[in-house]
């Protein structure tokens, strides 16, 4: 069967019942209702900023490394701006803004050995071991001299080798060393100019549709019952 099928959409149509709500209002009271629909998404975001949860409620992606706090500090700088016509959610700093963007969508960050210097500054490689480097090390195989040697067999005369402690690594190594062995172990002599960091998507900003929607279709409402009065 061919032809041209028409059906009732709800979420359409509650759509399009909002613009004629917003339409029917003037420039004023248009700003007004985004205004304080604003306060509203900016509550909700900073609450699953604080309750590490994503807009329909789950947990966040915990980070690959370390234990702290996601977006950490990020909800205090979060603002909203309101014209008639809409409104927008998002920080005025705007390396903080492609930052919140990111974690928002999931989109892989790229990385360079230039922007690491920028950041965490330019590494002492005479420091000892990291307890991240010793970890790497053993991950990629590293042992070291046992102090005895094979007395038979087709290993005689050679010394034995022992896979050592992460803590005998990071009092025994230095900074420098230890990465030189982790990329010689991985193949990797030549450290890669840059690189990706992936960053999965935690939704944070407002609210799920529906919600967001009703806040808006509420704010309509009591805009309209203001003028009334």
């Amino acid at each position: 069967m061919s032809g041209l099928s028409i059906g009732y959409d709800r979420r359409q149509a509650s759509r399009i019942q909002q613009d004629i709500g917003l339409l029917s209002l003037p420039a004023a009271s248009r700003k007004r209702v985004f205004k304080n629909a604003g306060r509203r998404y900016l509550k909700a975001s900073r609450d699953n900023i604080r309750q590490q949860k994503t807009t329909a409620g789950n947990p966040f992606e915990k980070r690959k490394y370390g234990r702290g706090k996601l977006l950490k500090n990020m909800g205090k700088s979060l603002k909203f701006f309101t014209s008639p016509n809409h409104v927008n959610v998002t920080w005025p700093n705007k390396s903080v803004a492609k930052m919140g963007y990111r974690q928002q969508f999931g989109i892989d960050e790229v990385m360079t050995a230039e922007r690491m210097v920028k950041i965490h500054g330019q590494p002492d490689y005479q420091a000892p071991a990291t307890k991240k480097q010793a970890k790497a090390l053993l991950d990629a195989g590293f042992t070291i001299s046992g102090g005895k040697k094979f007395k038979t067999g087709p290993k005689k005369g050679k010394a034995r080798r022992k896979r050592p402690s992460q803590r005998w690594i990071m009092d025994n190594m230095k900074l420098g060393q230890a990465g030189l062995i982790i990329r010689t172990l991985r193949n990797t002599t030549n450290a890669p100019r840059s690189w990706k960091i992936p960053v999965p998507a935690r939704p944070f900003l407002g609210m799920v549709g529906g919600d967001a929607a009703r806040v808006l279709t509420d704010e309509i409402e009591k805009e309209r019952q203001r003028r009334a009065r």
